[in-house]
């Protein structure tokens, strides 16, 4: 009976460990994992896991960018410009990237322009009057060197990652 016991206990605690590692590892190491996945058109994952996972991926010493991972988390850029991109949650999560001419820009989860605001003159601007891909290529310059800095990890899981968020972002 003893020996059914610890049996039992060991498969228990080895499958705890397991998981906690496998979890560890998918947040720790998603934007490389969003980087290298399959998407739809329009689609960007890693944009999304960086923002998601900010307290848990790598936040290298980048010379003008800042990290905010109290409550609401943001990436800042503070170059010649101001940019941000931040997440926030209300009824569902939204992100939001904000340029040095006060305007701010919603996105939905499947990266689709949303709402756009400008804050110095308090008026919301049409959505149909914004080039979406330019602002993309902006939000993208500004993160690309955090993106670029995630390493790939010890043990690669890239086929659990894809089975999680393949349609997510298909």
């Amino acid at each position: 009976m003893k020996k059914i016991i610890w049996r039992t206990v060991l498969v228990v605690l080895l499958g705890i460990l397991i998981f906690g590692y496998v979890k560890i590892n998918l947040k720790s190491n998603a934007v490389y994992y969003a980087k290298n996945m399959l998407r739809g058109e329009g689609q960007e994952p890693e944009l999304i896991m960086l923002i998601d996972n900010l307290w848990w991926v790598d936040n290298p010493d980048i010379e003008g960018i800042q990290y905010k991972i109290d409550g609401t988390q943001y990436v800042i850029y503070e170059n010649n410009s101001f940019g941000s991109i931040s997440s926030y949650e209300e009824d569902r999560m939204d992100y939001m990237y904000s340029n040095e001419e006060g305007i701010s820009y919603s996105f939905n989860r499947r990266f689709e322009l949303v709402h756009v605001m400008n804050f110095r003159e308090w008026k919301r601007i049409d959505i149909n009057s914004v080039d979406k891909n330019k602002i993309v290529s902006e939000i993208k310059s500004l993160v690309q060197p955090v993106i670029d800095k995630q390493s790939e990890p010890l043990i690669n899981l890239q086929w659990i990652f894809n089975l999680v968020y393949q349609d997510e972002f298909k």
